[in-house]
């Protein structure tokens, strides 16, 4: 019967398989946000990520940065209802003042830095337009938006930019529990480092992993890019 499901479910174009805890993603994740206070979503988009971490029952603070003005207004609806949930208007970077963002037709794919014409062909990534837009050093972000005693998560979306984020962040890097972000093995951005620079990079920070999982393969079947789940050594 259990064969039997699975084929069926192959047919449909989704995969069962056993939960175990011990290699999903999602289980640590919400293993790591029972002792945390507060998640400091960068990239924000839409509100994606804070819609499903209420979904899986996380019920601390948010607080969502997004630089995207339509995403953004977006995301001020959810957080407004939420009513514990902060929504702001910027880019986390390794300045205080304006950078120039790509913004793309799907702004989810949108990036400080441009796009590589490797994949210039994915959908939604062909750039529309450049704006300026403000941007913030997470070190003095963060003491406007955390409270003293929180425990806090950090998860970065930022397409690319994460090694200047988390420049950004200092010494402050160490405010936080755990950190979650996306690691290209082969870069989709100009400039963009791959897994192997990120990964004895976070260790520098004091980072380990707990979970490394796949997200985005070519069409030849290849792994570029995996999400990534880090706490605090």
């Amino acid at each position: 019967m259990r064969d039997l499901i699975r084929s069926l479910a192959r047919r449909m174009g989704y995969e069962l398989r056993q939960y175990t805890p011990l290699r999903s993603l999602t289980a640590a994740r919400e293993r790591l946000l029972e002792d945390v206070d507060v998640v400091l979503d960068v990239g924000a988009n839409a509100g994606q990520y804070g819609t499903m971490l209420r979904e899986q029952g996380f019920a601390g603070r948010l607080v969502s940065l997004e630089p995207v003005a339509e995403a953004f207004a977006v995301l001020t609806g959810l957080a407004a209802a939420d009513g514990a949930w902060e929504a702001v208007c910027v880019a986390a970077s390794d300045v205080d003042g304006e950078i120039t963002l790509n913004v793309t037709g799907d702004s989810r794919s949108s990036s400080v830095l441009e796009r590589n014409e490797r994949f210039a062909d994915k959908a939604g990534w062909a750039p529309k337009e450049s704006r300026r837009i403000a941007a913030r050093r997470l070190d003095g972000l963060i003491e406007g938006l955390l409270h003293p005693q929180e425990r806090a998560f950090l998860k970065l979306d930022v397409q690319g930019y994460e090694r200047h984020v988390l420049d950004g962040a200092g010494p402050a890097l160490a405010r936080f529990e755990a950190l979650e972000l996306e690691l290209s093995v082969t870069p989709l951005y100009e400039g963009q480092p791959s897994l192997v620079e990120m990964l004895p990079l976070l260790a520098e920070r004091g980072f380990r992993p707990v979970c490394l999982e796949p997200i985005l393969l070519d069409d030849d079947g290849l792994l570029m890019e995996l999400d990534g789940l880090f706490a605090w050594a």
